[in-house]
């Protein structure tokens, strides 16, 4: 998952054939991919209608960006395998076989200053996909993490580029750790997997369609107050003690709430500090205990 690039020790090397030859592979081994039968039960009128998969790109959201210059909309890029996916901050994106490595081109009709509501509202889209096909309560990390528990499951980009003030399109990456094995990522990544968290594997299959049609949903929905207070509501955030790493330096405080706008309303002693971007890490339990 999001993690920081690896060095060339046997440690690493390891870890790499463990991600490329693991026991709980046999998903991507046996049922790859297949753009033809994901699209035969797709349940979305627009989103994904144009689908590109591959068995290997650099990264889903550089081939979005290239395509979404050129015009189109509503376009999905799939790959099986990442080999430069990309997280928050330019952070290197493990994207083994086995996951769910996906870019949407979308172009909402909305100001730039309003771009936060797309974030919300994918993030809001694909819990309630995990939630609906597998039965799993994902929460979100502010500001676009993925949890089951304390671990990672997945984890949301988006690359936006405007045209004044107006937004012109955004690219959306969507990450899932669905049929991977865990222990072959180091510990201090704190991921998970679909298949560990159910106790059994998953079809990506039917989880790509109905996150489309989830995000395709919420997506129409752009800005409501019914995405907003899932958004919060799903949070795991809220309450939390957090360091907070921004341009303006680091933070540190208990997570009072989540504004409309996105923001993180953060406590320090007795002022309240709004904080709009920046890297978030989870120090302790809820109420700081």
């Amino acid at each position: 998952m999001a993690a920081y690039g690896g060095d060339a020790s046997s440690a690493e090397a390891r870890r790499r054939s463990k991600l490329s030859a693991g026991p709980h592979h046999r998903d991507r081994e046996l049922a790859p991919l297949d753009k033809d039968r994901i699209l035969s039960c797709l349940g979305t009128r627009w989103l994904g209608r144009d689908m590109r998969l591959f068995a290997q790109l650099a990264s889903t959201n550089e081939l979005a960006i290239s395509l979404a210059q050129k015009g189109e909309s509503g376009t999905v890029i799939l790959a099986e395998v990442q080999t430069r996916g990309r997280g928050r901050l330019s952070r290197h994106w493990e994207s083994p076989s086995g996951g769910i490595w996906m870019s949407l081109i979308l172009r909402p009709d909305i100001p730039i200053a309003l771009a936060y509501q797309i974030n919300m509202a994918i993030c809001v889209a694909v819990c309630r996909a995990i939630s609906n096909l597998l039965g799993l309560n994902p929460g979100i990390k502010w500001p676009n993490d993925l949890l089951i528990g304390e671990r990672k499951v997945g984890g949301i980009l988006m690359e936006v580029q405007a045209e004044g003030e107006r937004l012109e399109y955004a690219v959306v990456g969507v990450g899932i750790n669905a049929n991977i094995d865990p222990s072959a990522f180091p510990d201090d990544w704190m991921a998970t997997s679909l298949s560990r968290e159910g106790g059994s594997e998953v079809s990506r299959t039917a989880l790509i369609q109905r996150t489309l049609l989830e995000i395709e949903r919420a997506y129409e929905n752009l800005g409501s107050m019914e995405i907003y207070d899932e958004w919060r509501r799903r949070s795991a955030t809220i309450g939390r003690m957090v360091r907070i790493s921004a341009n303006s330096g680091e933070l540190v405080g208990e997570v009072e709430d989540l504004a409309e706008d996105g923001a993180l309303l953060l406590r320090r002693n007795d002022e309240v500090v709004r904080v709009l971007a920046g890297d978030c890490i989870h120090l302790r339990g809820m109420g700081g205990l």
